[in-house]
């Protein structure tokens, strides 16, 4: 025997005209908390105060008068760290990092990041936001104080500690691939190399391929400077390994192509050098 169950469709029309009152006063109350709802997502903080003192810093001419409002909106008293305030305190950072660089005050540079100016800042932001802002200051600070590499190691080194205290391992491998740079253009191969050694340890459990690649080409031109060719070559070419399976930056990638054509050179190889050179 089989049973036979007939399924039909059945449609409501929820139409006003077929509702009754009562059924019509049931679904106002649902439909005003859905709009009364609605401008609480909307809702932003304002922050045009802030992002006012940082378009005035742009009319100051001298870097001292800049960083006083640079500090200000560092250290609001409102505490607001929404998107756009986050936004509008991340520019404050690089400009303040950059404003300390122009008036010479490289003391309070080794103290921004670890200090009391942007600890607020940090504490309520992500650890990748986090990562990003001291990689993109460290850069700057870089690029604006070249030939002050003490005043380099030593921010490194206090990011490094700081990093250690927080247990934000991700950013204090980044802070010591630098530093291993930094200790490189010291002449300070022994040192640079002992931390490239730790590094590595860590970053190929971790299968790091972006970092692997940096950190190798530093191990190449340590062993480059300390006359090893053979070890130089080796580190070359596990940069190389790595960078074949991601993408690499085109700035990385000239820093790679020319340690290929030194070490070319070394060898004696200059057709092969001249192109790496060229490319």
């Amino acid at each position: 025997q089989r049973e036979i169950v007939e399924v039909r469709e059945v449609r409501v029309d929820l139409s006003p005209q077929n509702m009754t009152d009562g059924d019509q006063m049931d679904t106002e109350p649902i439909e005003a908390v859905a709009a009364s709802s609605a401008p609480l997502e909307d809702e932003e903080e304002d922050c045009s105060d802030l992002a006012t003192l940082l378009d005035s810093c742009d009319d100051l001419a001298s870097a001292s008068d800049k960083i006083p409002v640079l500090e200000s909106i560092l250290n609001e008293p409102a505490n607001r760290y929404g998107p756009k305030a986050s936004a509008i305190k991340e520019r404050a950072v690089y400009a303040v990092a950059r404003a300390y660089c122009e008036d010479n005050r490289f003391d309070d540079v080794v103290t921004l990041l670890t200090g009391t100016t942007c600890a607020a800042f940090f504490a309520n932001i992500t650890n990748a936001k986090t990562a990003k802002v001291v990689r993109a200051v460290l850069d700057a600070v870089c690029a604006l104080a070249p030939d002050q590499l003490d005043m380099q190691a030593q921010i490194c080194r206090n990011i490094i500690s700081w990093c250690q205290t927080e247990k934000r391992s991700f950013l204090r491998q980044r802070v010591e691939s630098k530093l291993a740079s930094v200790l490189f253009q010291q002449d300070k191969y022994g040192e640079s190399v002992a931390m490239v050694d730790g590094l590595l340890v860590e970053l190929k459990k971790l299968d790091d391929k972006q970092l692997l690649v940096e950190v190798h080409l530093v191990e190449s031109k340590v062993h480059h400077g300390l006359r090893g060719m053979a070890k130089a070559k080796a580190a070359l070419t596990a940069s190389r390994t790595s960078a074949n399976a991601i993408y690499v930056a085109p700035a990385l990638q000239s820093q790679i192509d020319l340690q290929s054509g030194v070490l070319h050179c070394e060898e004696g190889d200059y057709d092969t050098a001249h192109s790496y050179f060229l490319e």
